[in-house]
């Protein structure tokens, strides 16, 4: 396995994929990564489903994403969403010591108002996801130009979790070259850069 830098600058993202199968343990240690990343006030409120039925992914490819022919290529598609549920005032799925925002109900006009928080801390677990594919020898690619509603709907979710990305995950059939990155100097403000 690679280390994490390692992980870090070898991560790429995969649209070719080889149609091998992903065997159900590298997905739990990918899903593992997941669980354990850090979020607000330990709210935790990532979702995630594996789906694998060709079926499903032509449906999700034709009715819930956007021009990415790729998807038909992987042979598993991480499904992640964001449960709203979490931010409810003593509601089981939020943790006992959060009190410092929540909502008082499961309405969901008042629940939807975390639909930004709640979708930062997913976006920080599905980072984990990518990397630990990547120290795993797997390709992903995190693809957000899709349908929400309409993922949602195609696989029958609740309306208070809400999608918020696909990752799909399988062997990479190509290796790309790094995309180029600015330098630290051009990203990191110093003391002499702010205002006297």
């Amino acid at each position: 396995m690679l280390t994490l830098m390692e992980a870090i600058r070898r991560r790429r993202s995969i649209r070719k994929f080889k149609p091998d199968p992903i065997p159900d343990e590298i997905i739990n240690q990918i899903l593992e990564a997941a669980r354990l990343a850090p979020s607000a006030s330990n709210r935790q409120p990532w979702r995630f489903q594996i789906v694998k039925s060709p079926i499903l992914r032509e449906k999700i490819y034709s009715g819930a994403v956007l021009d990415n022919e790729y998807v038909r290529e992987s042979p598993v598609i991480i499904v992640c969403g964001s449960e709203l549920l979490s931010y409810v005032k003593g509601h089981r799925l939020a943790p006992l010591e959060a009190d410092y925002f929540e909502a008082d109900s499961e309405d969901l006009e008042q629940i939807q108002r975390f639909i930004p928080d709640a979708q930062l801390n997913t976006a920080i677990a599905v980072e984990h996801m990518v990397l630990a594919g990547t120290a795993l020898g797997l390709g992903t690619c995190w693809i957000r130009k899709i349908r929400y509603g309409q993922l949602a709907k195609i696989l029958g979710w609740p309306r208070h979790i809400v999608a918020f990305a696909i990752v799909l995950v399988g062997y990479a059939d190509e290796d790309p070259v790094p995309r180029p990155r600015l330098p630290l100097q051009d990203i990191v403000i110093t003391e002499s850069h702010l205002p006297a």
